[in-house]
């Protein structure tokens, strides 16, 4: 599908590094904003998100109509594909939205993102400049697991010994399209020594139930400490095509119902502080809650919150 957008009119957009308050640390993030005279082509968009080269970029679509500024749909691309939900270009377009609002600084700030995986309840606290998302879920765990020794293949570094789960790993997806392999690393040496632009792992690994192929990409984990207010965790999401992502929410999130189910309390809230980015020099910190139902058999939310701070911002002409 071509594009309607003319030729000779620029495109806005905004640079964000997210999960942190730093810049040029977190998880880089473009915001393209849309006109509301044309709308750019699904082919065009993929070209400009290739453009950007970073692990997501958002176009943002503009208000339906008057009074709807803080409902917006937005389009969240890899470089090769779209995807219906991703977390840091969530978390990431809360406080590009928001932040040069009218809102009090005391004030907490409400908006509502529409996407792909449904529409997105979202909070902007001013005061402490954090952006707080209700993530849609559908939390799947595959019957299958993933054999550790496929994981094994395409990380050396690791050992049998070195993976907590036994003979196998947890496939996990928080929605329809995005799915994680979950790795319990015991060592923080051996989240260190984990390798970056090795092989795939090997597709016949990897079992989807039954409709729900999908986006698919190891996440390696240590849980560093565990007490009431949270769970606090070392995380590395190394994918074949993206290389190493600074900051992961979708995979945190899915990793954080997977083990609030484990633990399994009716009605019980869990709270998460994860650190990922730490090997490659982009730190980020990404808070996920959870929360199960009356039965402690399901997912009743999730919760996903964090900072962003701006880069950069201009035009670009398509």
């Amino acid at each position: 599908m071509a594009s309607s957008h003319s030729a000779h009119d620029p495109l806005h957009f905004v640079t964000l590094d997210v999960f942190t308050r730093e810049r040029f640390k977190g998880n880089p993030l473009a915001i393209v904003e849309l006109p509301h005279e044309n709308h750019l082509g699904q082919e065009t968009k993929q070209l400009i998100a290739r453009e950007f080269n970073f692990s997501e970029t958002v176009f943002l679509h503009p208000p339906s109509s008057e009074g709807e500024d803080y409902s917006r749909k937005c389009d969240i691309f890899t470089t090769t594909e779209e995807l219906p939900f991703a977390g840091h270009p969530t978390i990431g377009t809360i406080v590009s939205l928001c932040r040069d609002g009218d809102a009090a600084r005391d004030t907490i700030q409400s908006i509502t993102l529409q996407t792909k995986a449904g529409p997105i309840r979202a909070s902007f606290d001013h005061h402490v400049g954090v952006a707080e998302a209700n993530v849609p879920h559908n939390v799947r765990i595959h019957r299958t697991p993933v054999p550790v020794a496929s994981i094994i293949d395409a990380q050396p570094s690791l050992s049998r010994s070195a993976v907590g789960l036994g003979e196998s790993c947890p496939l996990v997806s928080i929605v329809k399209g995005m799915t994680f392999m979950l790795v319990d690393v015991q060592e923080a040496a051996n989240l260190a020594q984990l390798a970056v632009g090795g092989p795939r792992i090997d597709s016949k690994a990897v079992r989807w139930d039954d409709g729900w192929a999908s986006f698919t990409a190891p996440y390696f984990y240590r849980i560093v400490s565990e007490d009431e207010a949270a769970t606090r965790i070392r995380s590395r999401m190394i994918e074949h095509v993206i290389g190493e992502d600074p900051a992961t929410g979708s995979a945190a999130s899915a990793l954080a119902a997977y083990l609030a189910l484990q633990r399994g309390r009716a009605g019980a809230t869990y709270t998460f502080s994860i650190e990922q980015g730490v090997e490659m020099g982009r730190h980020s910190d990404i808070g996920v809650t959870v929360t199960l139902d009356d039965r402690g058999e399901c997912i009743r939310s999730v919760s996903l919150s964090g900072s962003a701070v701006v880069v950069s911002q201009g035009t670009m002409c398509v």
